[in-house]
């Protein structure tokens, strides 16, 4: 009779959960299952596209020297014809292999198979995956209702890591 292989979930995960963009990254911090941490990065860098991948580097960088993870989730970008999308393509590529040079797992999951996971509806907006990460996380809820647009879609980015982070843990405890 053959012998069922049990898979067990490593323990000391510290993940790195991203939501990249070309001018602002949201990010998120899991230490096995609790959100240490979470944040929005902005891109500063103008000109041209060396430069602005030197900063992409140096902030991944300052990442895995401030959290040692060894597990990074990336948002996979959607697919557009424009020059902003093919640089995200660009930066997703060498956050990918600067992960891979520091033996990190690297996972991918696009934003609507996140919302299916987290929420259980690939169709949930932004604002019902805040909602829902709310309910998770309480210290997340002073960001959920901002007071302008801007501020809102701003917020919405650490939002959209957390929600990667959460997808991450729930799929490796499904195969667990």
């Amino acid at each position: 009779m053959p012998r069922k292989i049990k898979h067990k979930k490593p323990k000391n995960q510290r993940i790195l959960a991203i939501d990249p963009g070309t001018r602002y990254w949201g990010i998120a911090i899991f230490r096995d299952n609790d959100l240490c941490d979470s944040m929005v990065k902005v891109l500063k860098t103008k000109g041209s596209p060396r430069k602005r991948l030197e900063e992409v580097k140096k902030i991944f960088l300052s990442l895995l020297n401030n959290y040692a993870p060894n597990v990074l989730v990336l948002e996979k970008p959607f697919f557009f014809w424009s020059k902003q999308s093919r640089f995200l393509d660009v930066v997703v590529e060498e956050v990918k292999s600067l992960a891979r040079k520091n033996k990190m797992k690297v996972y991918e999951y696009s934003p609507r198979t996140a919302r299916k996971i987290v929420c259980g509806d690939g169709n949930a907006s932004k604002k019902d995956t805040a909602r829902f990460l709310t309910t998770v996380y309480p210290d997340l809820h002073i960001w959920l209702n901002q007071d302008r647009r801007y501020k809102e879609l701003y917020w919405g980015h650490m939002f959209d890591a957390v929600g990667l982070g959460v997808c991450y843990l729930k799929k490796t405890k499904e195969q667990s």
